[in-house]
């Protein structure tokens, strides 16, 4: 018997212990469906956060990021191309007073 189950903006359809996502994609609003674990079903009922986590990890095989590391991965890019701490000066918050002062001066600050 099969099972159906809303949330927000997604469905997920249970039949013989196997769990399917699916949501409108696309421009035309198509709609796709991805097989998902029993546990990733039980966490996209608990919010829409958790949803679209799990939307993502279906289609990428990949969690999304956390706050924190998209932070690292900023300051990582920065510290490859200290120029960019001209371009946008809010980035220079994203360091260590220590730190800045020698990516300023690797960027071409004396």
């Amino acid at each position: 018997m099969k099972k159906r189950y809303q949330g927000d903006g997604f469905d997920v359809t249970e039949e013989n212990g196997i769990y399917r996502m699916s949501w409108e994609q696309g421009p035309f609003g198509v709609i796709k469906e991805y097989e998902i674990s029993k546990e990733n079903f039980e966490k996209a009922m608990k919010s829409s956060e958790d949803a679209y986590e799990v939307a993502i990890f279906a289609v990428t095989g990949s969690w999304p990021s956390s706050e924190e590391e998209k932070l690292e991965e900023a300051r990582n890019l920065i510290r490859k191309l200290p120029k960019l701490l001209f371009k946008n000066p809010d980035n220079q918050k994203l360091f260590s007073p220590e730190e800045l002062e020698e990516l300023l001066k690797k960027a071409g600050r004396p």
